[in-house]
């Protein structure tokens, strides 16, 4: 299967469960993998038969830092689902990074796919 890549889309959101983790936004990397056919759109060069990878960036950007989350799994199938409803994907894989949070570390994660197969 072919796919999309999208790697580090850095956004800005209110996220965690702490309350120190909610007083300002926090820095996320954003990692997507995003499966389609792109055959048709290669021999046409056309947009519309792959996947608009601005669009998705733009759309992801705007829900995630228009909303505000507890836990990173729930952002994660947040996101998923919503690239699920505007974009024709049959597969996808999603890896939030939160930057920062832990002194001793660089990003904590998380990774889920959906899709087929998944």
């Amino acid at each position: 299967m072919d796919k999309v890549i999208i790697r580090d889309l850095r956004v800005e959101t209110i996220i965690g469960l702490y309350p120190w983790e909610r007083i300002s936004r926090q820095t996320l990397l954003i990692d997507m993998d995003l499966g389609t056919d792109i055959r048709q759109a290669a021999v046409d060069e056309n947009l519309q038969y792959t996947i608009d990878y601005s669009a998705v960036c733009d759309v992801v950007t705007a829900f995630v830092q228009q909303g505000e989350f507890g836990l990173i799994e729930t952002l994660a199938e947040r996101v998923a689902t919503k690239i699920q409803e505007q974009f024709v994907v049959k597969w996808l894989r999603l890896a939030i990074y939160k930057m920062d949070v832990l002194t001793h570390v660089k990003c904590v994660g998380i990774e889920i796919e959906r899709g087929q197969d998944s």
